[in-house]
């Protein structure tokens, strides 16, 4: 079996948080019209809850299918799928990342897997346990660049003596720890009156080093700038996007979403920018 998939690979403490500030509610910050999606694809029907998404080095997609350690490259004109790696057996998988030279998968325990070659060119899968638990349902992850580190939101629990906050810790990649509190955090009124917006997934603007926040119980996006600050909430109310789960973007700044399906496969939506 060809593994095109890896053609590349041949939080101090609470006050260190970067808490968001209350923003508008509807902001212009988004360059994408994210009501007129440039293209809806069909995804396979393997893919039924895709459940994360990132762009591999061939400039295909990378995106898990939930509940299977299987990592599947897909093309993101067709939605089809190119490849397959299984990387581990059944688990509820929900982020993936490709970071330097390897492709990062997070399970919502907070164990993380990397997935890269050997010397041999065999591909390999190792697990790094972290200090999040099931508690913390961990389903949002990023690569950031600028710091080498790997962002991974949390769902629900955001850590002890914080409330009302969605929490999103920092993961070195040169030590492959955790740290010990969030680099940053989501007020949750700031973000949503209803309290309702709970990270499904993240990713980074490779231009400008925003970090978009996408909710699929909320069916929005949070922007914040890399300070923390919030700059903006831009809802997704798309009959396309029932569930949306995963988020990417290419270098050249296309944003990909991709979302569950309700009664078949999932979705994958494509919105260029407009600015």
């Amino acid at each position: 079996m060809r593994f095109v998939l890896f053609a590349l690979l041949a939080l101090g403490s609470c006050a260190d948080a970067t808490r968001t500030a209350p923003g508008p509610e509807q902001p212009d910050v988004l360059p994408y019209r994210l009501d007129a999606p440039d293209a809806v694809i069909a995804l396979s029907s393997e893919l039924t809850e895709t459940s994360a998404l990132t762009v591999l080095p061939s400039g295909r997609l990378g995106t898990l299918q939930d509940e299977t350690g299987t990592l599947y490259e897909i093309d993101p004109a067709t939605g089809a799928v190119v490849d397959r790696l299984v990387f581990d057996g059944a688990g509820d998988f929900e982020g993936l990342e490709l970071a330097g030279d390897a492709v990062w998968a997070l399970r919502s325990d907070g164990d993380q897997f990397r997935l890269a070659r050997d010397s041999t060119g065999t591909p390999t899968a190792r697990k790094v346990e972290t200090p999040l638990k099931s508690r913390n349902d961990t389903e949002g992850l990023a690569y950031d660049a600028a710091n080498h580190r790997l962002l991974v939101a949390c769902k629900e629990w955001p850590g002890h003596d914080l409330d009302d906050v969605r929490a999103i810790y920092a993961f070195d990649l040169a030590t492959e720890t955790m740290a010990e509190r969030p680099v940053y955090l989501l007020d949750q009124a700031a973000v949503d009156t209803d309290l309702r917006f709970r990270p499904s997934a993240l990713a980074i603007h490779p231009a400008t080093g925003q970090i978009y926040v996408l909710s699929s119980v909320r069916r929005a996006i949070a922007v914040l700038d890399p300070d923390g600050t919030l700059l903006g909430v831009a809802d997704l109310h798309l009959d396309a996007a029932p569930q949306p789960e995963g988020i990417a973007f290419a270098a050249d700044g296309t944003l990909y979403i991709s979302s569950e399906g309700t009664t078949g496969p999932g979705t994958l939506l494509r919105f260029a920018p407009t600015r």
